[in-house]
């Protein structure tokens, strides 16, 4: 087909064909054109996530600023005006007066549109013209990064109501411990996943990467979220580490103490730790408890020798029946038959308290 109807147009390289009886075409467009052609109809869309925006553009600006991986998947969109694709060229034409009605993907559409424009704040907010030059560089590449689009031509509001239903709930979104499983920005993810491939203890009792929750026949002792949970409380005090105490500069030294800790704290732990039935041990809230308890003997300058006191946690009864968990963030449940934590977040500081007051370093430790 050639581009005789179009007067006037852009055309983008790209390939088209038919998919059950719909003209489709497929094409990557440069970010600088996003805001011309890419747009959110409400009538087709769910109202848009602010909190989700920023959290792409923040993901897009790291990919920008730092080392990190950064991709953006392809954006799904219905053509409203006139589109063609020219055989020879391998082209895709689309009139200036028309628009693509964006049916999956507006989040990622709205997050590049706001890292656009606050690079190009921080262009026009630069203190010294080096620094300006810099920004523009960035802004340049950013705005020449292309995102691939598949359009769909011709449809109706109904068909584009049905496509962004389906599209949304065909995917099937993966398991938390799968997704950190491939998460290689994060690096208390990435200290997770080596940890559990390298620490003798780790590895002997097992971390989970693929499933939900550790059901009674699984004999692996935490999932690989809790693991990666558990490690930032003991560094940040937090699972969400927003001033980034962990980073790559500091990475294998924190490391080096991390798997430190843990061998202390699995020579301090019940040999069958990862009995469930017997210790309140293999909950996720207990794990990130100890966590948190470890951020406190790092950080308190009363505390000279915390391996002292870890080795400590050889005299506390981790067993469900212990009324001495009873006050810190749950309770003995009869009828279970095991001690339960009434909610996360209550969970962590009680483990946390109860060790502060419960826990005393042992006399003499043998290194």
């Amino acid at each position: 087909m050639n581009t005789s109807n179009i007067e006037i147009g852009i055309s983008f390289s790209g390939a088209a064909g038919n998919q059950f009886g719909k003209r489709i075409y497929t094409t990557m467009i440069p970010y600088k054109s996003i805001e011309r052609f890419l747009v959110v109809f409400q009538d087709v869309q769910r109202n848009v996530n602010k909190a989700r925006v920023k959290e792409i553009a923040e993901y897009v600006l790291k990919g920008v600023n730092k080392r990190n991986y950064c991709f953006l998947s392809a954006v799904t969109a219905t053509c409203r005006g006139e589109i063609q694709y020219d055989d020879q060229s391998k082209a895709v034409t689309i009139d200036i007066n028309s628009v693509l009605s964006i049916n999956d993907g507006q989040h990622r559409i709205e997050g590049i549109k706001l890292a656009l424009n606050n690079m190009r704040k921080q262009v026009k907010n630069a203190k010294s013209e080096e620094e300006k030059v810099s920004l523009k560089q960035k802004l340049e590449y950013l705005e020449n990064m292309c995102i691939p689009v598949v359009i769909f031509e011709s449809m109706d509001t109904e068909y584009e109501q049905q496509l962004f239903h389906d599209l949304n709930n065909l995917a099937k979104t993966p398991t938390k411990s799968t997704s950190l499983k491939f998460d290689n920005n994060d690096p208390y993810t990435t200290m997770a996943k080596e940890l559990a491939r390298e620490n003798e203890y780790l590895v002997k009792y097992g971390v989970e990467s693929e499933k939900t929750q550790l059901r009674e026949n699984n004999t692996n002792l935490m999932l690989l979220s809790t693991l990666r949970n558990t490690i930032s409380f003991m560094i940040s005090g937090s699972d969400n580490d927003k001033n980034n105490t962990l980073n790559f500069e500091n990475y294998n030294d924190l490391k080096v103490t991390v798997n430190d800790v843990f061998n202390e704290i699995f020579k301090a732990l019940p040999a069958d730790c990862n009995d469930r039935k017997k210790y309140i041990i293999g909950t996720a809230v207990t794990l990130q408890g100890i966590g948190k308890y470890v951020n406190n003997l790092l950080n308190s300058e009363e505390v000279v020798n915390w391996k002292l006191y870890i080795s400590g946690l050889q005299n506390i009864n981790w067993r469900h029946e212990n009324k001495m968990w009873n006050g810190y963030g749950g309770s003995f449940d009869l009828e279970k038959g095991r001690f339960v934590f009434g909610g996360t977040g209550g969970g962590i500081n009680g483990v946390r308290n109860a060790l502060i007051e419960n826990n005393r370093p042992v006399s003499t430790l043998s290194l």
